[in-house]
This record gives C-alpha cells, structure tokens and sequence, in this order.
C-alpha cells in the first residue's frame, strides 16, 4: 500500500515538473497505476498547460477511460467554470471511452445549455448514446428548460443542435414502461 502512495506522488509531482518528457512519461503511467487523485491532478494539468503535446496527450487519455472511478471527477470538472475552455473535450469523453454518464444527464444538459457549440454536439451525442430510462417527470423538466434554452438562443446553429437535444430528451425510456 504504500508503494502505491509513493507511486501516485510520484506521478502528481511529475505532472508539474519542467520538462515535457517528464510529464509525458507521468501521463503514461497514469494510465496505468493512476486513481482518481491523479485523475483530478490530470485535469489541473490540461487547464493549465500551454503545450499542446500535453494537452493532446491528455485528451487522448480521456478518450480512452474505462475506469468508472473517473466519471465523478469528470463531471465536477464539466460543471467547473475553470475548465471551460476543455468542457466539450471532457463532455465528449463519454462517447469516446464508453463510461456511463446516464446518472448525469441534467449535466449534460446544462453544459449543452451553457457551453460553446461544440459542447453542444458533444452532449447530444452523449445524450443519445444514453442506454438508460427516466424518470418521466425529470424528463419534462429537462424538456421545460431545454425550451427555455432555445427560445433565448442567438445562435442558429446552436439553436438547432438544442432542438435535437430536445428531440432525443423526448424519446428517452421512461422508467416503469
């Protein structure tokens, strides 16, 4: 147990450290001996690079979880106004690495609301990969709000990725039926 402490140390020092290759090679040991503390220093790391070999490093890490310990992390960090700028690479982790977000499907649909256009499409796409039912009256809500969100959009584009949203919202299964 304590060999793994020091290991998981090591890897959140790396991270900081100077040198590219340092951090690059602390990314690949993520992968493998990483738990959820690294995982959360992993997204402090993508918000705060500039280098975009880290930072495509990363997001290739995200696209391949299968750790469901991660999907808590995640979903804080797509509802932290910090990460902002990363929100669609997180939101599309979902599809991309076949972690279940069906528990947090207001989530996704407040970053659809919220976020850029290409958070947007990365939560339709997530919302529609949903194998899950719901409970029929959060999803009149959700519907509620996401006609809320549509009247007030500028964005055509946008407006028209919220329409599907919308759509898909819809004809989720609802639970008991």
């Amino acid at each position: 147990m304590a060999e793994n402490a020091k290991i998981i140390a090591e890897i959140i020092k790396d991270f900081k450290a100077d040198e590219i290759k340092v951090v690059l090679e602390a990314i690949k040991k993520n992968r493998k001996e990483g738990n959820s503390s690294t995982f959360k220093a992993l997204l402090d790391l993508l918000k705060d690079t500039d280098e975009p070999l880290i930072e495509a490093n990363i997001i290739e890490f995200l696209y391949d979880l299968k750790d469901e310990e991660s999907i808590p992390v995640l979903v804080q960090a797509i509802q932290d106004e910090e990460y902002a700028f990363y929100h669609n690479f997180l939101v599309a982790a979902f599809w991309q690495s076949a972690i279940d977000g069906a528990d947090y499907l207001e989530v996704f649909l407040k970053a659809a609301i919220k976020g850029e256009y290409m958070t947007t499409l990365e939560a339709l796409t997530v919302i529609e990969n949903f194998d899950s039912a719901f409970a029929q009256e959060d999803l009149m809500n959700y519907e509620s709000e996401l006609n809320e969100a549509i009247e007030g959009e500028e964005n055509e584009d946008k407006k028209a990725l919220l329409i599907s949203i919308n759509d898909v919202v819809r004809n989720l299964p609802i639970e008991g039926e």
